[in-house]
């Protein structure tokens, strides 16, 4: 399913924005600048976790009232907001002990093995945490460390909140921002892993974006009236005589009717199947 919602201008970025932007640029400028958004697998499951603990919402004591509090406090889903960075972020969770607040993000997949075997939270999640920090501190919280909750293998991986981090995200929300003035999408990743997992990678294109920027034989690349002429070139000139072709019922009759023309005009074969409805998958 894919949804467009262009946002309305809103000089608050969301930490969840920041996190995409770590992730990929040109994701970021799909989905906030221009509002576009696909559902994937993960993104479902992703979606129905956090929905699950976004079901209660609580109010965090103010930084002068935790302080008089003499027990640990959890509150969840928590949104607070910098007019300094002009950021706003939603926090999963915040666990409170004294003036110490530490923000709690849930988190579908697994945790990032260092070479020593160590874990540690992915570059994009600790951007997140990073700006929830910077929004505690704002409103007078001491927020030192966050926690990555991965729900895939079940381990909190905690991590230091230090100047060094601090500055990094500082850069990524001022970088963040010239990219939305400038208005101009970035560059696709070029042979990244996280493109075949991204959900808008149908939307992205990026192999065959990065073909036509920086393809080093354009004759390899062709012109066509439209997707649908594009797709019947590439499935005749890639289907041979007796050929297997295994479609899905989600495919469009783009695809399927060149497969069923081939089937009868060189006898290939066929076998078509069935997905979730809900996923596609």
């Amino acid at each position: 399913m894919i949804q467009s919602n262009r946002p309305q201008t809103n000089d608050y970025l969301p930490a969840r924005m920041l996190n995409e932007f770590t992730y990929c640029p040109r994701l970021f400028f799909y989905e906030h600048v221009e509002g576009v958004f696909a559902h994937n697998q993960e993104t479902i499951e992703g979606a129905i976790r956090h929905k699950r603990v976004d079901a209660k919402q609580d109010e965090l004591p103010s930084a002068t009232d935790l302080q008089d509090t003499d027990r640990p406090i959890a509150a969840r889903s928590v949104s607070l907001s910098s007019d300094t960075y002009s950021v706003i972020a939603k926090m999963d969770l915040l666990e409170a002990d004294g003036d110490q607040v530490t923000p709690v993000d849930y988190k579908r997949g697994r945790p990032r093995e260092l070479p020593d075997g160590s874990l540690d939270a992915w570059d994009a999640d600790r951007t997140q945490l990073a700006v929830g920090a910077l929004v505690l501190r704002e409103n007078g919280y001491t927020c030192d460390e966050a926690v990555v909750y991965y729900a895939t293998t079940k381990q909190r991986v905690r991590f230091a909140v230090d100047e060094e981090l601090t500055a990094e995200t500082i850069r990524l929300i001022e970088h963040a921002r010239r990219v939305m003035e400038d208005g101009v999408i970035p560059s696709p990743l070029v042979d990244s892993p996280k493109c075949p997992r991204c959900s808008l990678v149908g939307i992205c294109l990026p192999d065959e974006t990065n073909l036509l920027i920086h393809g080093e034989k354009p004759e390899h690349v062709i012109f066509t009236l439209n997707t649908t002429d594009a797709l019947n070139i590439a499935i005749r000139g890639i289907v041979r005589p007796g050929d297997h072709v295994i479609t899905t019922w989600f495919d469009h009759n783009s695809v399927l009717r060149p497969y069923n023309a081939l089937a009868e005009q060189i006898q290939i074969s066929q076998t078509r199947v069935s997905c979730d409805p809900l996923t596609g998958y």
